[in-house]
């Protein structure tokens, strides 16, 4: 298979070459080209990446088109039967890219999409209890709080992604202790931080929509091609090591309000009707509460303003795209019935 990596930089030239490098010392029996999007470039960065790195296919963006629209231009960029994404703040380990296409040419031309496997850079030891949280603490879906620490364990960060009845979606295995058995949860989707994509499925169903910006971009990929019938499969052993928050913090309000926002449009985009009044209903349900309760809020109220007037843009084109796509709402329901049952 001809490969192409696509990695997406913004003002963070040394984290980047690190993953580009991890990515030119695989030995792979395919051919490769790294295809990195510069975000905001200026001149002098792009001269700087075309000289230290004359092997790569370097992308000038000159606005910053977010994680989305970095993949969109990496793409048209590129040349490979198969797109692989890597953050910039991930390093691949050796033979992450030979493992990952092995599980994609075993799947056949029905597996459009390989999650990897995904684990934290450095050690993480259990917050104990009582202690003070703190804005760095790592939260288990258990509850249990995890911090970085000299001597610790390895934690997973995600073995690919999964959607709730809520519209939420979620890393799988999501500080998991690497020694730990992996988690049941049936597997919906692919992280865009590390991920093997077929490009004739990916082109198929439109590709990556980059009115998204960042966040819930790679599950509206995803469940786009579970609505066309194809499968995403995981790759226990093509692992990246990744530098969590490096880019965009864990939990800073522009996560929280793009997420927010973002999970709504995908919903809008993809869900069957039912699913999306429900969603629509919980989320006006948090806005209230936020409203009521500003100390607990997830939310500003700013940033709910924001996502108010938003919101008849997102609309439009959420059923402009769900034209397009021409899916029934048999097969919509049909690919919601394998969703976790987790509210």
């Amino acid at each position: 298979m001809d490969v192409s990596v696509v990695i997406i930089d913004w003002h963070q030239p040394e984290l980047t070459r690190r993953a580009v490098e991890s990515v030119l010392s695989q030995r792979v029996d395919a051919s490769v080209e790294v295809v990195l999007v510069v975000n905001e470039a200026d001149d002098a960065t792009v001269a700087a990446y075309r000289a230290d790195l004359p092997d790569v296919v370097v992308v000038p963006e000159p606005t910053n088109s977010g994680f989305a629209g970095g993949v969109v231009r990496g793409i048209a960029a590129s040349s490979g039967e198969v797109v692989v994404l890597l953050n910039n703040d991930a390093v691949a380990d050796h033979g992450f890219l030979d493992r990952g296409l092995a599980v994609l040419a075993a799947g056949g031309p029905r597996v459009a999409a390989v999650a990897a496997t995904v684990v934290l850079e450095g050690r993480f030891a259990p917050v104990p209890a009582g202690d003070p949280r703190s804005a760095d603490d790592l939260v288990a879906p258990d509850g249990r709080r995890w911090r970085r620490a000299e001597v610790g364990q390895t934690l997973v960060n995600g073995t690919g992604v999964v959607l709730d009845r809520s519209g939420n979606g979620r890393d799988r295995d999501w500080l998991r202790p690497l020694d730990d058995g992996p988690e049941a949860t049936p597997l919906f989707g692919f992280s865009g931080g590390a991920a093997f994509l077929r490009r004739e499925p990916l082109d198929e169903v439109g590709g990556f929509d980059p009115s998204l910006f960042m966040y819930y971009e790679d599950l509206d990929v995803a469940w786009r091609l579970r609505l066309a019938g194809y499968e995403v499969r995981h790759a226990p052993d093509a692992v990246v090591v990744h530098r969590h928050a490096a880019s965009s913090g864990s939990d800073s309000p522009l996560v929280r309000s793009q997420s927010m926002r973002n999970r709504l449009a995908v919903v809008l985009r993809n869900a069957s009707a039912g699913f999306a009044l429900r969603v629509v209903v919980r989320t006006a349900g948090r806005l209230v509460r936020d409203l009521l309760r500003p100390s607990s809020a997830q939310l500003t109220p700013a940033a709910w303003w924001r996502l108010c007037r938003e919101a008849p843009a997102v609309l439009r084109h959420a059923r402009r795209a769900r034209r397009g796509d021409g899916v029934g709402a048999a097969v919509r329901r049909r690919v919601e019935a394998s969703l976790e049952s987790t509210a």
